[in-house]
């Protein structure tokens, strides 16, 4: 058979086979057979499997920041319990701490919750001497545990005793406290730490038996508390205590009586003259006149005196004077002694 050459440039071989009557048998496939087959082609790709997720590993971050101090004669253990998991997820089912000390356990505590912080006391008893080492475990309701903490290291010393004789005296617009030295390790005792309960955090530490304090409301019912402290390299440590005492803040101090008193008589009366008083909350006095000294004496004002010296223009010799001081407050002191007029 000849060849014969297409327009195209092909060979009449070519075009022979495109004529086939196998190919012009073949049917075209239907609009609904068109769609099956699309589906049956994203169906495989439809169930495919992304990667596996990494699980949760619910165990929890270690304890960081253990720390170990002394008060009195018992050691106290801070730190804060985990907030999370070390996957990142939170710490939601934490069950004990395992406080240990040089690796054995001393004590299960149940974690009070997840971030916060949280003590352990631990009695010092007679035995004092010697560096103690402590660390922290956290376990969960699984059974998982943390890796150990950071260590808590201390070495327990000697302290001052008990304060003795705390008061407080509400006067002068501050609230005034006074103690006596300690008994016990009397030599131990450098200094002193003043605690007002309603604030704690605002601890005051002074080096004598007193203290003032002018920062609170009238009426109010305040508890102080102080301890005698012993200064150590580093942080100081708390003797035993504390000792405390509740005051109402209620001034019932009455101001000190008037000294130095004294008549000048003048064309006017008599002008009388006395020492000012020092209190910070004085408000004035008052000036008292009688016939005799064992007679009634009568206040020669109806009004508080603000001045150290007062006029009589009703002065006449062998009369009896005396002068009581005024606070803020109305606490009134006794009379002076009485003084006859010349």
């Amino acid at each position: 058979m000849r060849r014969r050459r297409s327009r195209g440039g092909q060979t009449g071989e070519i075009s022979a086979k495109l004529t086939t009557p196998a190919l012009r048998a073949t049917p075209p496939l239907r609009g609904g057979e068109c769609i099956l087959l699309l589906l049956l082609l994203l169906l495989p790709a439809c169930g495919k499997e992304g990667p596996p997720l990494p699980p949760f590993i619910r165990i929890p971050e270690p304890v960081k920041d253990l720390k170990a101090v002394q008060n009195g004669y018992t050691l106290i253990l801070t730190w804060t319990n985990p907030a999370k998991n070390i996957d990142g997820s939170a710490a939601t089912n934490l069950a004990h701490v395992q406080i240990r000390n040089d690796g054995a356990i001393l004590a299960m505590l149940n974690v009070s919750a997840p971030g916060q912080l949280q003590s352990h006391s631990i009695p010092l008893g007679l035995s004092l001497g010697g560096l103690r080492t402590y660390t922290a475990v956290v376990d969960t309701t699984q059974g998982k545990t943390s890796q150990v903490s950071n260590v808590a290291t201390i070495e327990p010393v000697e302290v001052p005793g008990r304060v003795l004789g705390l008061r407080a005296v509400v006067d002068q617009r501050r609230i005034r406290l006074e103690w006596d030295r300690p008994q016990e390790h009397l030599e131990l005792a450098d200094a002193f730490v003043i605690a007002r309960t309603d604030v704690p955090s605002e601890s005051q530490t002074v080096s004598e038996t007193r203290f003032e304090d002018n920062q609170y409301q009238p009426g109010k019912v305040l508890t102080y508390q102080v301890t005698a402290v012993r200064r150590m390299p580093g942080n100081p440590v708390l003797g035993v205590g504390p000792e405390s005492v509740t005051v109402t803040v209620e001034d019932k101090t009455a101001p000190a009586v008037p000294a130095g008193l004294d008549i000048v008589q003048s064309d006017m009366g008599g002008y009388l003259t006395w020492n000012p008083n020092q209190e910070t909350d004085l408000a004035g006095y008052h000036v008292f006149r009688s016939e005799s000294a064992n007679a009634q004496f009568r206040s020669l004002s109806d009004r508080i005196i603000t001045t150290n010296a007062f006029l009589d223009s009703s002065y006449r010799s062998g009369l009896y004077y005396r002068v009581s001081a005024v606070d803020e407050f109305g606490n009134e002191s006794a009379m002076s002694a009485p003084l006859r007029a010349p």
